[in-house]
């Protein structure tokens, strides 16, 4: 991972080490967004069924892989973008692409292919890694709980756990669950490639992958099982770092803010339905006094 970076500095300096980077900002943005409403929504329809109320950890693999489809399919573009930016040569017009734009430009050229390449084989890696994540982070967090419990045998019925606790548990989640799928990842990336080759020339000899099949036969042939997990160290720290970030946002945002509002709503709706209660009483009793 050093010398890649030292490499990319010494080639394109501090710039190349930002490739991509402004494509990658939206690509998050928009994938963490759609990601944690469409759990929240999946997690409150789930909760309605005796089963998953029943099997909770079925519901977070469940829910958390759907809702990663949901935001992969939102943001695939940005990755599409994202991908060519970073791996084409730096004078290339592709190098150039903004997110917006250059996913216009795609589309115009290459058609709905070209935008959603790489898209059904990253939603087939997609359900399980971030099932796994929500399940593992989860599972974790319980660990956390019952632990604390033993140690201090004070009981946490509100299931609190400090924020430094969050970000490791939500890491090694994130670490555990791509580990799992980095080869399809690796064969998701080098798929998405092939529609440009002619702006990767300085990259040396750039791996055939015109189909899912094609990738993995030319990979196993070329560079064996150790292909599949190449630059798999700085994708894992990556997706540690990213996953710890998530989570303890989500959870600090799902404590203060959302679970504050849905208080507050009851409390309300609760005020409201006494008040209607009292005024059913005093129209009740007004009504028997006349008689």
């Amino acid at each position: 991972m050093l010398q890649a970076f030292r490499k990319i500095y010494g080639e394109e300096g501090v710039r190349g080490i930002w490739k991509g980077h402004l494509a990658g900002q939206v690509m998050s943005i928009t994938y963490a967004v759609v990601q944690f409403w469409s759990y929240e929504q999946l997690r409150h329809a789930a909760h309605q069924s005796p089963f998953f109320s029943e099997h909770m950890n079925y519901s977070y693999f469940i829910c958390g892989g759907i809702a990663g489809c949901c935001g992969t399919i939102c943001a695939q573009p940005f990755d599409v973008i994202r991908t060519r930016v970073v791996a084409a040569d730096p004078d290339s017009r592709t190098s150039k692409l903004r997110p917006v734009s250059g996913a216009f430009r795609v589309f115009r050229n290459e058609g709905f292919r070209g935008i959603s390449s790489g898209l059904m084989l990253t939603l087939l890696q997609i359900y399980p890694l971030v099932g796994a994540n929500f399940l593992f982070y989860k599972i974790f967090n319980q660990m956390i709980v019952q632990l604390g419990e033993y140690i201090t045998d004070v009981p946490n019925p509100k299931h609190t756990i400090p924020g430094p606790l969050l970000f490791l548990s939500a890491g090694l989640s994130g670490v555990i669950s791509k580990m799992l799928i980095y080869p399809a990842d690796v064969i998701k990336k080098r798929s998405m490639l092939h529609h440009f080759e002619g702006d990767r020339k300085s990259f040396g000899r750039n791996p055939q992958c015109r189909s899912v099949r094609q990738c993995i036969v030319n990979t196993m042939k070329h560079e064996g099982v150790a292909g599949f997990y190449k630059g798999m160290l700085p994708t894992l720290y990556k997706s540690g770092v990213m996953s710890a970030c998530y989570f303890t946002v989500y959870d600090y945002y799902n404590h203060y803010v959302t679970h504050s509002y849905q208080r507050y709503e009851r409390s309300r709706q609760k005020e409201q339905d006494e008040k209607k209660r009292n005024k059913k009483a005093k129209a009740k009793d007004k009504k028997s006094s006349t008689f």
